[in-house]
């Protein structure tokens, strides 16, 4: 019966809405509400100094995100969530990236894609991402609610800095293609035992407090998709546990996706290197009864109801 709820809920609660900029055409009282914060979100960067690559613009980027960070700081949003990937490849893509998000004076939470491992191995410790937490995953609370970070290429055949450790990735990519799974790709990572269990006693010290839980990471976990987390159906085992998380908000997957599991809203926003002038970024306001993700650019609006 639940699962059927959840289903009906996937259904009727996602509503488009006009762009950030666009005009209702009614009132809505619960439009008029006042959001307890609002933050902004950015995914898939992806710069470098390259030629443009199918419908990849790496040297857009950089004008994108300065929108975007322009953005920000005008609607004075209280934190960004970067979901990943801010660089495609190259270490020295990092500096004109950090620069223009440094400059902008904003708070800015990273989570770490599978391309901004794409350096010299030699580089791979100096990730700016990881400068103030080497492991990758974190979490913090703001108004009751628990964002709780993931690196979701803990376990990866590119993050890996020990033969080892590049062993026992290639074993579960090559594990995950046996069960006939999609994302048995080596471009994708999973969570190790350390972090999921660290995972559980964040989820479990919110349920003791009372805190409402919002996952980020840039990878999703649902719905099935050949870029999800190579352990993704342990890390659904585990949610499905509880039932005070809010929302899991994803990058990864430069197309963008929804998903909704356990009542749990899974967002997969859209990869900002993609096109030549779109951008894709959006404002997330987060209210008692509902999250509004207000789109710009190739990111779609919707609210979503807790």
């Amino acid at each position: 019966m639940r699962m059927l709820f959840a289903l009906l809920s996937a259904l009727l609660i996602i509503f488009d809405m006009p762009d950030k900029n666009g005009i209702q055409s009614k009132s809505d009282p619960e439009q008029e509400q006042i959001p307890l914060f609002t933050f902004g979100v950015i995914a898939d960067v992806q710069y470098c100094d390259c030629e443009p690559a199918g419908t990849r613009y790496y040297r857009s980027s950089l004008s994108k995100l300065r929108e975007a960070a322009n953005a920000f700081v005008t609607d004075s949003v209280e934190f960004v969530v970067d979901l990943g990937d801010l660089i495609d490849r190259n270490f020295v893509s990092y500096k004109p990236v950090m620069n223009i998000l440094d400059s902008s004076g904003l708070k800015i939470w990273h989570t770490t894609g599978n391309h901004d491992y794409s350096v010299d191995q030699r580089y791979k410790k100096r990730i700016p991402q990881l400068s103030k937490n080497r492991e990758g995953y974190f979490s913090f609370i703001n108004k009751k609610i628990r964002f709780i970070a993931l690196n979701g290429n803990d376990i990866s055949t590119y993050s890996a800095l020990k033969k080892k450790d590049a062993d026992e990735a290639r074993q579960l990519v090559k594990k995950v293609q046996e069960e006939g799974e999609s994302n048995g790709m080596d471009w994708n990572g999973g969570l190790g035992e350390k972090q999921m269990e660290w995972f559980k006693s964040q989820l479990d010290e919110a349920t003791t407090k009372g805190e409402k839980v919002i996952i980020l990471c840039h990878f999703p976990v649902w719905p099935e998709n050949q870029h999800n987390l190579l352990n993704y159906r342990e890390v659904l085992n585990l949610l499905e546990k509880y039932n005070n998380i809010l929302a899991w908000f994803s990058g990864h997957n430069h197309a963008g996706n929804y998903g909704n599991f356990n009542l749990i809203h899974f967002v997969t926003f859209k990869g900002m290197v993609e096109t030549e002038t779109n951008s894709s970024y959006a404002e997330v306001e987060i209210y008692k009864n509902k999250i509004w993700i207000k789109g710009s650019g190739r990111e779609k609006s919707q609210i979503l109801a807790l």
